[in-house]
Formats: C-alpha cells, sequence, structure tokens
C-alpha cells in the first residue's frame, strides 16, 4: 500500500517508491505482451522477411523519442507524463489533447492485451487441458477470460501500485526467461536448417518498403513504454536517475528481444511449404505458439503460459497508465473534476480506476483485435509528435529550468521524430481505416469537452482570482484586446500611452492590471486592496476616458504575477500583451528577468517588450532592421504606425552595415533597406524616412545613431533559428539593456511553432 503524500499546499500527490528495476518492469512488462505475443504473426504477414526490418525501424524511432521522453520526464516529473509538458509547450488546448490521447490510447491497448489474453486462455484451458466447454462457445469464453482479467487487475491496482509492481515485475521475469528460451532453441533450429533459413528469406521484402511501414505502424503500439514510465514520473525516487537508467534499460532490453525473435520466428519456423512469414501472418495472433511448438521442448505450453503472463504483465502496466493520466486531467480540472480524487486508504485514482476500466472492457468486448490495435497506434503516434515539437518549444520556454538531460542534435532528433510519425500515422491509414476514424470522432469529442466544460472551468477559476473588476465602455466590446500588466513603477502613464496607441489603432479594448502576489494558498480576501490601487486603476480609466477608448480594470491576487497573465490573455483571446521592463535581470539564465521572460515565451499573442526613458516626448521613432529578412517585421510595421498615428511621430528605418563597406557597396545596402521598408508596410502620410547607419557592431551602432536624436528605438524581435524563433536575439536584448535615456520597444508577433516550422523546412529543403 502507498503512503499518503501531500504538497505543502495540501495538494494531494502520489507518493515516491518506485526505483530503477520497477521503472524498467513496468516499461518492459507494458511492451512485451502488445509486441511479441499478440501482433507479431500480423505484422509478419505484412512485411514478410522485412518484419527484420521493421522491428530495427520501429526501434530507431523509438530511441528517438525516448531521447525526448527522458529529457522531459527527468526535467519535470509529473503523473500525467507527456500531458503536462504539451500543455507548456504547446498550449493548454493542444496540452489537453495529448492527455485526451494519452487516456484512450493506454485504455485501448490495454483492451488488446486483454484481447489477446482471452484468446490464449480459452486456447490453454480447453484445447491444452481439455477442458469442457460447458455449453459455451469458444468466443464466449474468450470475452469471459478478457473481462475477467480487466476486472482482475484492476482490483490489484486498486489495493496500491507497490502490490500491482511486485506482481507485474515477477511476471516480466519470467517471460524474459521464456522468450530466452524460445531464442536459443530457435537459432539452434536455424543452425541446423540452413535451407530451410534460405527458403524462408528468399523473398525478403515481398510486400515490398510500404509493407515494413505498415508493419512497423501496426506494431509500434510495442514501443509504447515510455509514455506508461514517463507518467510514473510523480512517483519516482530520485527522477533525474531513475527515469533515465529506467527508460534505456527497457528500450535496450525489449529493442534486442524484438529484433531477435523477429529473425528466429522467420528463419526456423517450418510453413509447410510456403514462406514462414506467410503461415505465421495466417495464425496472426498465435503466431509465437505455433512457431515455439515446432523446435522448443514443451514450446506449445510454454508459449501459451508466456502469451498468458505478457499480456497480464501489459495488462498491470496500461491500467496503471491509463487510470493516471485520467487523475491527471482531473486533478487540473480539464475534465470532471471529482476524477481527479484520491482514495482516502489506499491513495490510488479510484474514481479515475474505475472510468478507465469501463472504457478498457467495452472497447475489448465490441472492437476487433486489429482496429483496436491501430486505435491504440494512432494515438500513441499523435501523442508522441506533439510531445517531440513541445520538447523543442520547452528548450526556449523554460531558460530557469536545471535540464537533467539534453537530447543530441536538437533540433534536428525531435524533427525527425516528427516526421517519421508523420509516416507512419500514413502508412496505419492502410492497415486500419476504422482506427484512423475512431481517432477523428475522439478528436472531435476532445475538443468538445475542452471547449464545452475545461474552458468555461478555467474561466470561473481565473474569476475567483480576481479581487476588483469595473469597466468603461464607449462602443461594442471588441473582437482586438489589449492586456496591460500594471505594476508599481511611477511612470505607468507613459506605458499606458503606448498601450492605448495600439488599442486606439486596432479599435480594440483595453485590459488593465494589477497583480499582487499572494502566498501559495493563501485565501484570496488576504490579498493587498487598497484605496491607492483603486486610484491607480480609475487613473487609467479617466485617462481611456477622456480618449473614449474602452477599458476593463482588474485587481488580481494570484500565486504567480506571470500565470496571472498568461491566464488572462488565455480568457480574453487577448491580441497583444505590453510588459514594462525596468533594465534588471533578477534571475540568472533569464534575459528580461523571470517575469518578463516567462510571458514572452509562454504568451500566446503578439508582445511589446517596454523599456521606458527619460523622456516624456515620442516625437523621432527609430526603427533599425536586419539585413536578413525578419517574420516580426509585419508587426513592427503595425506598432511604428499606432505610435506614428498617436504622437504624430516621424518614423525612421535604418539597416547596420560594417564601416570597410562604406562607398562600396551603398546601393547593395539601400536597395535591401527598401525592401525591408515595404514589408514593414507603415502607413503614415508623410512617408517614412530611411537610412545607412556604418558601424562593426551591431548594438553600438544602432545606440550610437539613436542617441541624440530620436526618441523611442523600436525593434523587432530576432529570427533566429527553429528552435529560437519564438525569444528575442542577443542585438535587440543588448540595446535594451545599454541604452539608459531612450524609450526602447521590442516587438515579437505570435506565430507559434507551426509557422516557425514551415519556414525552417521551406528554407532547409
Amino acid at each position: 500500500m502507498e503512503q499518503k503524500n501531500k504538497s505543502t499546499t495540501g495538494e494531494l500527490r502520489l507518493a515516491r517508491t518506485l526505483g530503477i528495476p520497477e521503472v524498467a518492469l513496468l516499461g518492459i512488462g507494458a511492451l512485451l505482451g502488445g509486441g511479441i505475443f499478440t501482433l507479431l504473426g500480423h505484422a509478419a504477414g505484412l512485411a514478410g522477411g522485412g518484419l527484420v526490418l521493421a522491428m530495427l525501424l520501429g526501434s530507431a524511432i523509438a530511441f528517438i523519442n525516448l531521447n525526448s521522453y527522458i529529457a522531459l520526464a527527468t526535467t519535470f516529473p509529473a503523473a500525467g507524463g507527456g500531458y503536462h509538458w504539451v500543455t507548456n509547450g504547446l498550449g493548454p488546448v493542444q496540452g489537453f489533447l495529448s492527455g485526451w490521447f494519452s487516456w484512450m490510447a493506454s485504455a485501448v491497448a490495454c483492451s488488446l492485451y486483454a484481447v489477446s489474453f482471452g484468446i490464449i486462455a480459452e486456447e490453454f484451458f480447453f484445447d491444452f487441458l481439455g477442458l469442457s466447454h460447458g455449453g459455451w462457445s469458444g468466443a464466449a469464453w474468450s470475452t469471459f477470460f478478457t473481462v475477467g482479467a480487466v476486472i482482475l487487475f484492476g482490483l490489484i491496482n486498486y489495493r496500491g501500485v507497490k502490490l500491482s509492481g511486485k506482481i507485474g515485475g515477477a511476471i516480466v521475469i519470467t517471460i524474459l526467461a521464456l522468450l530466452g528460451a524460445f531464442l536459443l532453441f530457435g537459432l539452434k533450429q536455424a543452425a541446423f536448417h540452413p535451407d530451410l533459413v534460405a527458403f524462408n528469406f528468399s523473398a525478403f521484402l515481398p510486400m515490398g518498403i510500404a509493407g515494413v511501414l505498415q508493419a512497423a505502424a501496426l506494431f509500434y503500439i510495442a514501443f509504447e513504454g515510455s509514455e506508461i514510465q514517463a507518467q510514473a514520473g510523480e512517483e519516482v525516487r530520485d527522477p533525474a536517475r531513475v527515469l533515465k537508467h529506467g527508460l534505456f534499460i527497457s528500450w535496450g532490453i525489449v529493442s534486442v528481444v524484438y529484433v531477435l525473435v523477429a529473425i528466429v520466428i522467420i528463419a526456423a519456423t517450418d510453413g509447410g511449404g510456403v514462406p514462414s512469414w506467410q503461415f505465421i501472418g495466417g495464425v496472426a495472433d498465435r503466431a509465437m505458439v505455433v512457431s515455439g511448438s515446432q523446435f522448443m521442448p514443451f514450446g506449445y505450453v510454454l508459449m501459451l503460459v508466456g502469451g498468458l503472463l505478457a499480456n497480464l504483465a501489459a495488462l498491470n502496466a496500461t491500467i496503471y497508465s491509463s487510470s493516471r493520466v485520467l487523475f491527471a486531467l482531473g486533478r487540473d480540472k480539464l475534465i470532471w473534476q471529482k476524477l481527479g480524487v484520491m482514495h482516502p486508504i489506499y491513495y490510488v485514482p479510484t474514481r479515475a480506476l474505475l472510468l478507465s476500466l469501463v472504457i478498457i472492457i467495452a472497447a475489448a468486448v465490441f472492437l476487433p483485435l486489429r482496429d483496436i490495435a491501430g486505435l491504440a497506434d494512432i494515438l500513441f503516434i499523435g501523442l508522441f509528435l506533439q510531445l517531440n515539437l513541445a520538447y523543442i518549444q520547452l528548450r526556449r520556454e523554460k531558460p530557469e529550468a536545471k535540464w537533467q538531460y539534453i537530447v543530441p542534435f536538437e533540433p534536428y532528433l525531435p524533427l525527425a521524430a516528427v516526421a517519421c510519425y508523420i509516416v507512419l500515422g500514413v502508412a496505419l491509414f492502410h492497415v486500419s481505416p476504422t482506427a484512423i476514424e475512431f481517432f477523428g470522432v475522439w478528436l472531435l469529442l476532445g475538443l468538445v469537452n475542452y471547449l464545452g466544460y475545461a474552458k468555461r472551468v478555467e474561466r470561473e477559476a481565473h474569476a475567483r482570482d480576481v479581487v476588483y473588476e469595473h469597466s468603461v465602455r464607449f462602443h461594442p466590446k471588441s473582437e482586438y484586446r489589449v492586456v496591460l500588466p500594471v505594476g508599481d513603477e511611477d511612470d505607468w502613464r507613459k506605458f499606458l500611452n503606448i498601450a492605448s496607441a495600439m488599442t486606439r489603432e486596432e479599435g480594440g479594448d483595453l485590459i488593465a492590471l494589477r497583480i499582487h502576489e499572494r502566498k501559495e494558498g493563501a485565501d484570496i480576501h488576504h490579498a493587498y486592496h487598497s484605496s491607492q490601487e483603486e486610484h491607480v486603476l480609475r487613473a487609467i480609466e479617466e485617462d481611456m476616458e477622456k480618449k473614449r477608448l474602452n477599458v476593463d480594470t482588474r485587481l488580481i491576487a494570484a500565486e504567480s504575477i506571470p500565470e496571472a497573465i498568461i491566464e488572462t490573455v488565455a480568457a480574453e483571446n487577448a491580441d497583444l500583451v505590453l510588459m514594462n521592463w525596468d533594465g534588471d535581470v533578477d534571475t540568472k539564465g533569464f534575459v528580461f528577468g523571470r517575469k518578463v521572460d516567462v510571458v514572452l515565451h509562454r504568451a500566446k499573442c503578439d508582445m511589446l517588450t517596454v523599456k521606458l526613458g527619460s523622456s516624456e516626448k515620442m516625437d523621432r521613432i527609430f526603427l533599425p532592421v536586419a539585413i536578413d529578412a525578419n517574420p516580426n517585421l509585419r508587426f513592427t510595421g503595425k506598432v511604428a504606425t499606432a505610435l506614428a498615428h498617436a504622437y504624430g511621430a516621424k518614423v525612421t528605418v535604418a539597416i547596420v552595415v560594417p564601416e570597410d563597406v562604406r562607398g562600396k557597396a551603398d546601393e547593395y545596402y539601400r536597395k535591401i533597406l527598401e525592401e525591408r521598408v515595404q514589408e514593414l508596410k507603415i502607413k503614415v502620410s508623410e512617408g517614412v524616412e530611411s537610412k545607412i547607419v556604418y558601424s562593426d557592431y551591431l548594438a553600438s551602432g544602432i545606440m550610437k545613431a539613436a542617441e541624440d536624436f530620436y526618441d523611442v528605438v523600436l525593434l523587432p524581435a530576432a529570427r533566429g533559428r527553429i528552435t529560437r524563433a519564438i525569444g528575442v536575439g542577443s542585438i535587440p536584448e543588448q540595446v535594451a539593456k545599454q541604452c539608459r535615456r531612450k524609450t526602447v520597444i521590442i516587438a515579437k508577433g505570435h506565430r507559434g511553432v507551426g509557422k516557425p516550422l514551415w519556414e525552417y523546412l521551406k528554407e532547409r529543403f
């Protein structure tokens, strides 16, 4: 039984009880049941002798994916696995869908193992032992054993993970011993019958490469153990060490076993005049039993027992997995909240476990085995694809994190995984169209739940943090919304003027926030709320009334200022957020400090980072551009247009080039400058001035040019590589830090991960 474990806030959390052996055996148990004893025959029928290549391909893709899992699981261990990482990396919608996929994938995978167990159990009791069917058909008995196994292991999981872990570990060790014997006698058979081996491999790729891809796609469920192990992250002792070693050990063991078993079953099986792959494909889920009975002493019964044990081990692991994902979704209030409640004695997510059991039994009873496998495959493929994209994002979004492991050759390895999963998904459509159709239905149901339930709960939770709120309206509520967090700085009026300029230009609404950080778990009524707070908010309202612009003012008491800003942006579907930076970096590893950096990387909207200067004037705007094209230019042009209209300011666009080209390539750089001006699309009646600045150092060249004549330096965020596409680069950063008297504005247009990825691929290929 597990012990209770609570966070300092009283939040229920899973106890840390698992070590390297438990984590490794958990993954091996999930892997071996689905691959070897259930789908090997089906895969052989698709790939022929190319089954060996399918195993190698699946293993290679799993290894690439494993690296991302290890990096994320060791750095951010939590119940729910990939669901939490995708949420943080790709946003709440993708995050919820990844959890939605993961839960159903684990549940359907469990159905696959339960069905396989039922088929093998029926053969063991009635064909091998010779017991009477007692008036029931073989199919009825198979269903009985299927449902019984699910209920049995549901009860075991109900008693706690330590008990189920001990049973699962013993089963896995027994399976490995049986497979070792299978390989030993199979290799002996192949060594003494070289003619049989030559015949079986005479047509190595009878179905071509397409057959190999289809076999790899169908069999890929046998490589999904990393998600199940990662979901145990919150229950692991020393996650950085235990998860890393446990994941690598389980992958290494099962990969070697899969490849060797594929070689042996094709080479050593006698198909009775037809190639072994045709014979094995015909017996489908009985492939290991039939093959083992040919060359292994007591092979028939041993493979029956092995199949029973392998599927039970996989049942154990996937029941555990599905209930933990559902628990995480419920705990985060993305589905019915009572699913995130723990049992007071056994300390397991009881309701989540029961609902998972219902789904598992329903799929096992009503879906054919191949469609069950295909559905689990496509759900896991969708999850893994999201996870690798999330890893790319999180490497930039979490500059403060202590990464325990970094994927080699990033971002190329995660991008390679994404490409491979797309190929497997296409191949899987030819194996089980029904699975793809069901996947589409499940996706739509998830979106309905998220938009209809989770978003409402999220809005209610955010609203509970609001201490004070007031609105001033001069026109109907606009779809364009600007979020303005106002801090304790004395010159908030200048900051407000920039925000109101953007609001007026877009015909939008302004949402002004005053946020106080309260202690974790503290009552919201203890939040600071004084007449001074109301005075600031009312002053903002009065200023906006003079400009006849819609404004919402709010005082929020939140546990985290950046999270409150991000939640407001998400809840309001905001288009722009402004962050005021005072020039100090409060934490090592950050560019503009923790609060600004977190919002910069996670807010899914346009963003202006503003460092206010000493001058009140904003009559002359200096806009330096790079030689290379920059996707942030269009948004920067909108900002320049808004400021020019609001202040009657003149805009100068400049390009900085080295001193040694002065007078030699002026026409070339002037042409580039004209192209950048066109890309900015600044709409002002007096036109835009352009100039070339000569300097060997970009940052100092910009500051020197702006020093005496200009009031504002407006910079587009640096473009960067795919992994840096959401951030700001060194030049804007240097200018913002070193420019003391001028107001510096850095503009970053929101593009998500899709556009940078697509542009990166177009450039490379």
